[in-house]
């Protein structure tokens, strides 16, 4: 009985990327000792400066991924991010994202060199000044001049922050009337008064 528990059986046929454990050593209890990786579920791992991370967060579903060959572009998968650190890393500042790639080109082998390109829709968006955008309950919003003047308060989706402005890929209609300064003091189905082409 005890000879089985010197064999180890994975549970899928993969491809052995790193082994820590050398043959007759004690290990143990959670050690590691071989990793296996399995062909048909491969990662493309980036690591996304921090600027750039924050630019991403969005209230939406992730963005589908491009990944291609460094050595031969014309080689390319679309992924989905599968995980994403929840930290950044101390001395890089980097986000580590991992992109799932299910049924990836063979070409495509463990440890090529890849980029990914983020395949964004060309929805139209609107940008605003910061100042614009008002705190819901934790969700972002912003107040709306109605046909009678009065004021509303109405859920936007925030592509990205940007340095004092902020990017609105939807919950604004054509036409819709912002309020850009003076949020805070206003409250919901309040008139207020259009001066100069400027909302107050």
């Amino acid at each position: 009985d005890q000879l089985a528990y010197t064999e180890l059986h994975a549970d899928f046929d993969g491809v052995v990327t790193a082994t820590g454990a050398e043959e007759g050593q004690l290990v143990n209890v959670g050690q590691m000792v071989v990793r296996i990786a399995d062909p048909q579920a491969r990662d493309a791992v980036f690591s996304i400066p921090e600027a750039v991370f924050s630019n991403r967060r969005s209230t939406g579903h992730p963005p589908a991924i491009m990944v291609s060959l460094l050595s031969n572009p014309a080689i390319s998968k679309f992924g989905v991010i599968r995980e994403v650190s929840p930290v950044a890393d101390a001395a890089t500042r980097t986000f580590q994202v991992k992109v799932s790639l299910r049924n990836a080109p063979d070409e495509m082998r463990f440890g090529s060199s890849v980029a990914g390109r983020v395949n964004e829709s060309s929805a139209p968006v609107v940008v605003l000044p910061g100042s614009a955008l008002f705190d819901k309950d934790g969700q972002p919003a912003v107040w709306i001049v109605g046909a009678s003047s009065a004021v509303e308060l109405k859920p936007v989706v925030i592509a990205r922050y940007e340095t004092e402005r902020v990017v609105v890929s939807g919950g604004l209609a054509e036409g819709d009337l912002v309020v850009t300064a003076g949020i805070n003091r206003l409250r919901e189905h309040e008139k207020v008064r259009i001066v100069a082409g400027e909302t107050r």
